[in-house]
């Protein structure tokens, strides 16, 4: 066993060799971000294994991340399929998640940047529901600003949240649904 002072400092050596980077991810609540390691194509070679493809569509490691979390967490719901990268009518969606006949759009917004372009994109794909999970605070509320800009119809479908509440909004949809007929 190795101290956390050591462990530390050995993760840190490794990283100015070049052999991981080290991503700070925000899990949300408290205790602040946890750290995750990636390998770098050194580190996999070091080790003597091939490289794993990168998570997501060339997306950040954190935008990866929260796709594979959410993505888990949602096929423990009943009857749901989740699907990274899934298409609807050729639309390539952050997590498609199709229950019923509910066909869900789950993007995953690093930036407020293409979010309109994302919600366009979804409701052409055919998306019956779009939940916007947003890295933080700032990006959640440039999301709003750009969903307030959008006809009322529309915005009734869109839901927006912290990345970290995605799931819990698909569940209290899902029960609503259930409970209004």
């Amino acid at each position: 066993m190795i101290s956390a002072g050591r462990g530390t400092r050995l993760v840190r050596s490794l990283e100015k060799r070049g052999f991981v980077i080290i991503h700070e991810v925000n899990l949300g609540g408290r205790g602040g971000s946890v750290k995750f390691l990636e390998l770098t194509e050194k580190g996999y070679a070091a080790i003597g294994i091939q490289p794993k493809p990168t998570i997501g569509r060339g997306a950040s490691f954190e935008h990866g991340f929260w796709q594979h979390y959410i993505s888990e967490e949602l096929k423990l719901i009943d009857g749901a399929r989740s699907i990274i990268e899934g298409k609807l009518n050729e639309k390539s969606i952050d997590i498609l998640l199709l229950i019923g006949n509910v066909k869900m759009a789950i993007e995953i917004a690093m930036t407020d940047a293409h979010e309109k372009e994302n919600i366009e994109k979804d409701l052409n794909g055919g998306a019956t529901k779009i939940i916007i999970g947003c890295k933080d605070k700032q990006i959640l509320e440039g999301v709003k600003k750009i969903i307030e800009t959008l006809d009322g119809n529309i915005s009734k479908k869109i839901t927006v949240c912290l990345v970290q509440k995605v799931v819990s909004e698909v569940k209290n949809y899902l029960e609503h649904r259930r409970n209004d007929g």
